[in-house]
């Protein structure tokens, strides 16, 4: 075990971008390009029609959201030209960066997301038994709209690493664990024990959440759909396909929920008995923070494309009565639970750092102290 007081990181360490800078800067240049791309007519339209699903994004227009996509980028690349000079620009350069993500999640991004997630999973099933779905669920994919859906998840999850990158330079830390320069074994452990409990505290309200709409969904099985109205159960009786996809969402629901389990069980950690040829291997930390991100980015977006429906009194609004308004609108709930035990999950398993020496190994939860 290292307890050693680790030297300060090379001054090379220090001051080199992190690969991030270059990643938003890209991506800001393209959204510099995509706004003159719609204004002018270069590029097919990524704006959603309608109300685009609870959309701030085209709520105005397409022009008005080529605009901001336009004032988006330019405002990511003065930032991302920052962040690549020596000192980075301060904290202030990091709130900004977190700015821009939490305004693309805000204005971008919507609850087709979900949608677009869901069905990805059941797809290697449904599209064997229900014809045409493969083809449609492809036809959807590629529409310019989901295509800069994607664009914009990938900004909000860039612009949310970038900030973390720009405020560790800040404050001189380690640039690749964050472990700052008063580090010391004791503050490892509190540390880990900390988010062990946030992240306890965070999976069962997830978990807790998570199990309505499988709730909504399971009872198709019997022929009950609350919430459908009486026109879908005629349409339910006379589709078989529907009464698949219906339950195969919920069960994908149903399968987040003891993946969720896995950010604070041991199982989460080194994979279980029933990880065919992978038994008590170390879980990459990516293989499960990654997925997380982007499913947690999709649920806050479903909660808040439900809300901004109902405060703008958007067309196709779920009335108050409908179970599904607050089903979706928990989603959003669901969503902070699982990025909070997300990132107690990161916190926790950070093991030995190369680059400043500091840390402590990482727990073997198969011992008695898998907890710590």
């Amino acid at each position: 075990m290292n307890t050693r007081t680790s030297p300060v990181p090379p001054p090379a360490a220090a001051v080199r971008p992190a690969p991030t800078t270059w990643a938003v800067l890209a991506w800001s240049a393209l959204a510099l390009a995509l706004g003159p791309g719609w204004i002018f007519g270069l590029l097919p339209s990524g704006v959603p029609e309608g109300d685009g699903f609870g959309s701030l994004f085209g709520t105005w227009g397409p022009t008005w959201a080529a605009w901001l996509t336009l004032a988006l980028g330019l405002v990511g690349t003065v930032c991302a030209v920052v962040m690549t000079r020596p000192g980075r620009g301060g904290p202030a350069v990091a709130y900004t960066a977190w700015g821009l993500s939490a305004a693309i999640v805000a204005f971008f991004l919507t609850g087709s997301l979900l949608a677009l997630f869901g069905y990805t999973m059941i797809m290697p099933v449904a599209a064997w038994f229900v014809p045409g779905l493969a083809g449609l669920w492809m036809e959807q994919v590629l529409k310019p709209e989901t295509l800069t859906l994607m664009f914009f998840t990938v900004g909000a999850a860039l612009w949310a690493v970038a900030g973390l990158a720009a405020r560790r330079a800040a404050s001189a830390a380690c640039p690749d664990c964050g472990r700052a320069r008063d580090w010391t074994p004791q503050v490892e452990r509190t540390v880990r024990a900390r988010a062990l409990r946030v992240g306890r505290v965070a999976v069962l309200i997830a978990c807790l959440s998570s199990l309505a709409y499988p709730a909504l969904r399971f009872p198709w099985l019997l022929g009950i759909t609350p919430g459908m109205g009486a026109d879908f159960s005629e349409e339910f009786a006379a589709t078989p396909g529907t009464l698949f996809i219906g339950v195969g969402l919920g069960a994908a629901g149903a399968a987040g929920t003891l993946l969720m389990t896995g950010l604070v069980l041991r199982w989460g950690v080194r994979f279980p008995f029933w990880a065919v040829g992978l038994r008590g291997r170390r879980v990459p930390i990516p293989l499960a923070v990654v997925p997380a991100t982007l499913v947690a980015l999709a649920l806050i977006a479903m909660g808040r494309s439900v809300l901004v429906q109902i405060v703008l009194g958007q067309a196709g609004m779920l009335t108050a009565s409908d179970p599904h308004a607050w089903v979706f609108l928990g989603m959003g709930v669901w969503g902070v639970a699982l990025a909070v035990a997300t990132v107690a999950y990161a916190v926790r398993r950070r093991a030995e750092c190369d680059t400043c020496e500091r840390g402590l190994p990482e727990v073997d939860p198969r011992g008695p102290r898998a907890a710590a």
